[in-house]
């Protein structure tokens, strides 16, 4: 469900690195006020913090917590992967001579 979301996220926003992509949803999912369950879970499993330069840490709660961003961050790794894959399949090998 959560992943479910987070792929949504990622999908509608390729141009971008996912790692970066994860912390800005998640930093929008715990500001904003909670508009259905994903929110919920996130909510109750995570909290976010942000120093005087607007930057910010996401923080677990608990053990749950800690594996759903561990989930969360390997999704996000998986993606890049998947995106460079896609970008070298994509290629000719000479294209890489030089």
């Amino acid at each position: 469900m959560i992943l479910k979301e987070f792929s949504k996220y990622l999908q509608e926003n390729k141009n971008k690195n996912s790692i970066n992509l994860l912390n800005e949803w998640l930093t929008e999912r715990l500001t904003k006020p909670s508009l259905n369950k994903v929110d919920n879970v996130i909510k109750t499993e995570l909290y976010y913090a942000k120093n005087n330069n607007g930057k910010t840490l996401i923080i677990a709660k608990s053990e749950t917590g800690r594996t759903l961003i561990n989930a969360l961050y390997n999704f996000a790794l998986s993606f890049e992967q998947y995106k460079m894959a896609k970008f070298l399949h994509d290629k000719k090998t000479n294209d890489f001579r030089f």
